[in-house]
């Protein structure tokens, strides 16, 4: 399928979202919705908002959103606030993360969590940002989720899992030192210090690592069957007992054999790469290292709040963007709408369904999307919804064929994922850098 022809601003866009980390510093100034309502935040004026049952649907509807992104630089703090401040003058406070898909194909990969709350101690934050607790809003909102052009994910359920898991995850880790005799502070951790090391040994975990099963000779390899957080994971959660979290390994690998099987510890698992591309079977020698929650705690301090306390219900909104000339048809909007459903019923398994996460939304004063409004005042947010008809740039759920960079947080490792313009001509790399 040929990639849609990008205007320059767009190529830009595009690498600009490309670029943007898994996890972005919080912003420095308080925002939220009587801001918007006064006016002194600049930006939800350039979206126009509507509703589609169970999704919030804004349009760039004449360009001067996107004019004004490109004014300010293509500053992706300016866009994610436009959306939050946009977002505000029609819903209320009842949600604690906003999650956004792009109706059009950039043809880049990237998927990122933006952090904007965080209350819990205990999990490593401050490894990332500094200071374990802030809160940069006046609203219940904790974070924003960017998952690009829907399309990547209505090709493969299992790595549209596999990558919202991971970036919702983004909200707990993974960013934990340790404590240990064998095993250095932040060994733990691969790709970016925020998620699992290749050698650490997990069920395949969304947040990276691998299965590793012991051959009984020296020796290490990689189970693929299942896929699924593991109990440390759940922990960072709050939404399991450290004295549920057992004992854990990890892999102590030489340079040598590393160099030889062309893994290190910020490789994209094989559990990830194998849905892209025939796989062999990665045995290596290893000296396993047992350690135990407790030597995170050590370094970390307890999870606070603890199991128990830690909420077990989350709501989340979720947004459509267009650009002025996208359309989103009736079976588009369907297939949105499926996406919506998998990934809140594929998250609440993969916590074992200690934890609801609820994706309607609740009562709003956005107008119905595809119906005839008052076009209003320029500065209202208010505006002509288009027409229920066309077809997006890129309508094909072979977008996110195999092939692509699955790997999430719009980032890449050591094989490095091509520049926009290369990326708008060949299938990308199954590797990412920050």
């Amino acid at each position: 399928m040929p990639l849609p022809v990008l205007t320059a601003e767009e190529v830009q866009f595009a690498e600009m979202l490309r670029e943007s980390p898994h996890v972005r510093a919080p912003h420095d100034h308080v925002h939220g919705p009587e801001a918007s309502r006064s006016g002194t935040r600049a930006g939800s004026k350039y979206l126009d908002v509507y509703q589609a049952g169970d999704l919030v649907i804004m349009q760039d509807a004449d360009g001067e959103w996107f004019a004004k992104l490109v004014e300010k630089g293509l500053d992706i703090n300016w866009a994610l606030d436009s959306i939050y401040d946009a977002f505000y003058e029609h819903y209320e406070d009842d949600y604690e993360y906003l999650t956004f898909v792009l109706a059009k194909d950039f043809g880049v990969f990237a998927a990122f969590y933006q952090p904007m709350a965080n209350d819990v101690t205990g999990i490593g934050y401050d490894n990332q940002i500094p200071g374990d607790t802030f809160d940069t809003t006046d609203t219940k909102i904790e974070g924003m989720i960017f998952m690009n052009y829907y399309g990547i994910w209505t090709a493969d359920r299992e790595v549209s899992r596999y990558v919202f898991g991971q970036e919702f995850m983004h909200r707990w880790g993974s960013f934990t030192e340790i404590q240990h005799d064998n095993i250095g502070a932040s060994e733990l951790l691969g790709r970016d210090t925020a998620h699992w090391s290749y050698w650490l040994d997990t069920p395949n975990s969304p947040m990276e690592g691998n299965d590793w099963v012991d051959q009984g000779d020296g020796t290490w390899m990689i189970d693929l069957a299942t896929s699924t957080y593991s109990t440390l994971d759940l922990y960072l959660m709050g939404l399991a007992p450290a004295e549920e979290v057992g004992p854990q390994t990890f892999l102590a690998v030489s340079q040598a054999d590393q160099d030889a099987v062309g893994r290190d510890p910020t490789y994209t698992p094989l559990f990830l790469e194998a849905q892209y591309a025939a796989v062999s079977d990665i045995v290596v020698p290893a000296t396993p290292i047992a350690f135990s929650v407790d030597d995170i705690v050590a370094s970390e301090g307890p999870r606070v709040p603890a199991y128990g306390d830690a909420p077990t219900e989350h709501h989340m909104a979720m947004i459509v963007v267009l650009l002025a000339d996208d359309t989103l048809t009736d079976r588009e909007l369907g297939k949105i709408e499926d996406l919506r459903l998998s990934w809140e019923a594929d998250w609440e398994a993969d916590v074992l369904g200690r934890a609801d996460l609820v994706t309607t939304l609740g009562s709003s004063t956005a107008p119905t999307w595809g119906e005839p409004v008052d076009t209003g005042s320029p500065d209202s947010g208010e505006g002509d919804p288009g027409n229920d008809t066309g077809e997006v740039a890129s309508d094909d759920d072979t977008a996110g064929d195999k092939g692509e960079d699955p790997s999430g947080c719009g980032c890449d490792g050591t094989g490095g994922v091509a520049g926009a313009a290369a990326a708008l001509a060949a299938i990308a790399a199954i590797r990412r850098r920050a």
